[in-house]
């Protein structure tokens, strides 16, 4: 019993399924995941509608458009926040878009997700005035019943398990996840899936999947980019598709240029033909996931632990894109948890997470990390959008909120306003 008592505790601390089923039982705390089913009709019968203004609940993506800010409600919408005066922004509509997460905008017309097609919106009429069918890939087709997984449920759920059944959890994060038992596919790829310009154009994040350039719509999924033309600007048209391999998350134009990053490394599209990106290089890393920034001859790469990219990392990689063809490690600053960042003038925006939002002096890139000038450890910051202009503003938004800071003093942020989740 002495043996068998040992062996059990190992088994335990491994966290493996080698023993038998009736050997050991265990009380587990996980997150199960089922797929959500649309089907076809339901998700073309879906049109965006102008609601009143609803709180915040999950933000996700931001940006920024003619004194506007535009938030994702995750799967839901997407908020409308006037900025005309940043210290008292005020949410003043909502366009309820089911299955929403990205969003760019480009001479009144808004370019969305619902689910697996793209919409344009006229944001003067809030009218859907076309659709590009099936541009998505769906998680889970079920052809039988003509229905696709549109998302994933995460549901919280402690229970006895025995060891076999707890070998078939999969770990991510320092967070167990379950399979419902309609989840067909590897529940790793469950997991993961989980998880600017001047002119008539907005500005979106360093996290955004969306991008226009031009007459051009940019958009990555988790293993391709398209590209659809504009010429028509109510029947967006795809024009290109380029296929990258897997874990592709970020796409960042800069001046003739698209900086493409995944969870193993950086793509960079000569996009002098806007119809035609041709890939020039890459920059390769650790795996983790990548958000990139750039600005002259460098380009600020954020690598990250603790998600489900399963990276290690948790560091500012800066990059020498001198000969664009042959990018160089400059150097590498250790960082806490880095998310989003931008960059405007010598100063270097971070957003790290649980621990908050940073400003460096980035005057001299070697030197990023010793010259911390200030930190709000009071939020999650997820993404920042630096504004254009002259003005120093900062947008942030965070599983808290959307944050906004005024960085002209020379050593400290100043929140001059915010809107808190739930309002």
């Amino acid at each position: 019993m002495k043996l068998q008592s040992v062996f059990f505790l190992a088994i335990l601390a491994l966290g493996t399924a080698g023993c038998l089923k009736d050997s050991c039982e265990r009380t587990v705390s996980y997150i199960r995941v089922d797929p959500v089913y649309k089907t076809i009709d339901e998700i073309r019968n879906g049109t965006a509608v102008v609601e009143a203004p609803r709180p915040l609940q999950d933000p996700g993506q931001i940006y920024y458009y003619d004194d506007k800010i535009f938030i994702n409600e995750r799967r839901e919408g997407i908020h409308v926040v006037d900025n005309s005066d940043p210290a008292n922004p005020q949410n003043v509509s909502f366009i309820a878009i089911p299955g929403n997460e990205d969003l760019a905008i480009r001479n009144g017309i808004l370019y969305a997700n619902t689910y697996i097609d793209l919409l344009a919106i006229d944001l003067n009429s809030y009218q859907v005035m076309g659709r590009a069918e099936a541009v998505f890939p769906p998680l889970w087709e079920d052809l039988d019943n003509n229905r696709v997984a549109v998302y994933y449920k995460e549901t919280p759920v402690t229970e006895v398990m025995d060891c076999e059944t707890f070998g078939t959890l999969y770990k991510s994060g320092g967070v167990f996840w379950g399979a419902g038992p309609d989840v067909f596919v590897d529940l790793a790829d469950v997991v993961e899936e989980s998880s600017g310009s001047a002119g008539g154009t907005g500005v979106g994040g360093s996290m955004a999947r969306f991008t226009i350039v031009d007459q051009y719509l940019y958009i990555v999924d988790d293993s391709r980019l398209q590209v659809f033309g504009l010429g028509n600007p109510y029947l967006p048209e795809q024009v290109n598709e380029v296929q990258l391999g897997w874990g592709i998350e970020t796409i960042i134009p800069y001046e003739d240029k698209l900086f493409i990053g995944s969870n193993s490394g950086m793509f960079i599209f000569d996009n002098s033909n806007p119809a035609q990106p041709s890939l020039l290089s890459t920059f390769a890393h650790a795996r983790a996931c990548d958000p990139v920034y750039v600005q002259g001859n460098l380009a600020y790469v954020t690598l990250r632990s603790g998600t489900p990219c399963e990276g290690f990392n948790n560091q500012l990689d800066v990059v020498d894109i001198t000969n664009i063809t042959s990018p160089q490690l400059l150097i590498t600053h250790p960082m806490q948890n880095p998310h989003g960042l931008g960059i405007k003038g010598n100063d270097l925006l971070l957003c790290e997470g649980d621990y908050g939002f940073k400003r460096f002096n980035a005057e001299d890139p070697m030197l990023i990390g010793p010259r911390l000038l200030d930190q709000d450890k009071s939020l999650h910051a997820f993404d920042v959008i630096p504004l254009p202009g002259n003005e120093k503003l900062a947008l942030v938004i965070g599983e808290d909120g959307f944050y906004q800071y005024r960085f002209d003093d020379p050593q400290k942020l100043e929140l001059i306003s915010k809107i808190p989740v739930g309002q």
